[in-house]
């Protein structure tokens, strides 16, 4: 988009600390970028910093802007107002990634304690089962319906309140 200067007449600092004086001074901003919330306020670019511009914050900004908009100004509906659907394959591979993740830990201190001699921090059938269902989850792209929810694999209920 093409940066836009707007003229803006806003009361001199002095007048809002003294309301006598009547002067006005006379502020050059440049603003580009503008994007329209869906409350009506707005999102534009100032000195390389996105600021956020309300009616009661910034009345004189804002006022600009609207003219600017009203004279056919370039604007785009603001990011985070537009709902974007999620990509379920997305989500399926952060689900396996996570659970992986998640469950490295009882492996990691299965192993150490075994080779240490130490106590185990699960049974060995629990960890077979940590293992076979571990195996699940990487495999679980294979499987028909993937990626709906009700294909996961079911992580076996002890894990859970292991973590806890």
């Amino acid at each position: 988009m093409t940066e836009q200067s707007q003229v803006i007449t806003t009361p001199a600092i002095d007048e809002v600390v003294n309301p006598d004086v009547s002067e006005h001074t006379v502020l050059t901003v440049e603003f580009r970028d503008v994007s329209v919330k869906d409350d009506g306020s707005f999102v534009v670019t100032v000195a390389s910093n996105r600021c956020h511009v309300t009616r009661d914050y910034n009345p004189s900004l804002y006022e600009a802007i609207e003219s600017f908009l009203n004279n056919g100004g370039n604007y785009s509906k603001y990011a985070e107002d537009i709902v974007v659907e999620s990509d379920p394959l997305v989500l399926a591979r952060l689900w396996i990634d996570t659970k992986l993740k998640a469950s490295e830990n009882i492996v990691s201190q299965y192993r150490d304690a075994r080779d240490l001699g130490t106590a185990l921090p699960v049974t060995p059938q629990q960890f077979t089962e940590l293992l076979a269902w571990r195996q699940a989850v990487r495999e679980w792209p294979q499987v028909a319906g993937y990626p709906s929810d009700e294909t996961q694999p079911s992580a076996p209920g002890w894990i859970d309140a292991h973590d806890e």
